[in-house]
């Protein structure tokens, strides 16, 4: 089901850390009234609650607390007071990549860090958006976290706060997939476009995808090329291109695991492009031993955008969705 015209623009970022865990996301009808973070060495646990418009807490904690974990409550006066950015650290921990550490700032306050501020850093800052909910990955430690965003007009005005929470949900869940792949490199993100025209594939010696760019289509029909997504050194390029009139992306699926002769480097090994109307490829390396299967949703949808992280190749990718 689309998502309410005073909702369009909400889009979801991240999420930051490692690629273990479980999918979580915590998506409240109101505005998060409180977040509890329970850590020591590194974050254990996190606790979101806020209040709908029934009177009724809402409230989903992500990740396992553990005995002697300092436990740390962060109370938030909305109105008054919003969330406006989070950063931290991610990095391994007994065998698992996890996050590390992590910093919560509103309009007034500057919450943490908590944790061991150690590993790859990550900051998000909203820059006139309001954070309205979370996301992320986690099993017996907080793996990842990710925010969903929305313009601050709409936060003014409350429109949340009247909405049921169903409507909340239908309106944050379209917009993200991913991304799959390595955790390490530097993160990008195209953002939310009409539909893809067209993408061209970066292939090279190393039967990886040495990179990936996008051609867009905006609403008003004009074209727009992004910038390449990884690294430099391919050789042949091979172009997927969809037919706009009738066919539109649905979906991606593929590989990711060690680059051969690049010690304990990971990157997207192989990438299928599925439409309404078939299937484009497998590009790159079609099998190998320690590599790991990758697909987006299954949900009836399409597929609007493409986020990721590049560390020489193409490390990880994901996908804006639009669900139908």
């Amino acid at each position: 089901m689309e998502a309410k015209p005073q909702f369009e623009g909400c889009i979801s970022h991240g999420p930051w850390g490692g690629s273990q865990g479980k999918d979580w996301a915590y998506r409240p009808e109101g505005f998060i009234s409180k977040i509890i973070v329970k850590y020591r060495e590194v974050v254990d646990c996190i606790e979101f609650q806020s209040y709908c418009s029934k009177g009724e807490t809402q409230s989903s904690a992500f990740g396992v607390a553990a005995d002697g974990n300092w436990i740390h409550p962060i109370c938030i006066d909305y109105p008054d007071e919003f969330l406006i950015s989070i950063s931290g650290t991610y990095g391994s921990f007994k065998s698992h990549e996890l996050v590390t550490s992590i910093c919560f700032k509103t309009n007034q306050n500057v919450y943490g860090p908590f944790g061991n501020n150690s590993g790859n850093a990550f900051s998000h800052d909203v820059k006139g958006k309001v954070i309205v909910g979370f996301h992320g990955r986690a099993n017996n430690y907080l793996n990842a976290i990710g925010t969903y965003v929305m313009p601050k007009s709409l936060a003014y005005e409350g429109k949340i706060m009247n909405e049921p929470c169903s409507s909340m949900l239908r309106m944050a869940m379209p917009r993200e997939a991913g991304p799959w792949g390595a955790s390490g490199g530097k993160s990008w993100d195209d953002g939310v476009f009409s539909t893809i025209k067209q993408v061209r594939v970066h292939l090279g010696e190393l039967n990886v995808i040495y990179a990936l760019q996008f051609e867009y289509l905006k609403k008003d029909g004009k074209s727009v090329l992004s910038q390449i997504h990884g690294g430099a050194d391919g050789s042949k390029v091979e172009l997927v291109n969809f037919d706009c009139e009738d066919e539109f992306l649905i979906g991606i699926s593929g590989l990711f695991g060690p680059v051969e002769g690049y010690k304990g480097l990971e990157a997207i090994a192989s990438i299928s492009f599925h439409t309404n109307k078939r299937t484009h490829g497998p590009y790159g390396k079609e099998k190998g031993v320690g590599y790991v299967y990758y697909s987006s949703t299954a949900s009836l949808g399409k597929v609007v955008g493409f986020h990721g992280r590049n560390d020489k190749f193409l490390s990880a990718i994901g996908v804006h969705m639009e669900y139908f």
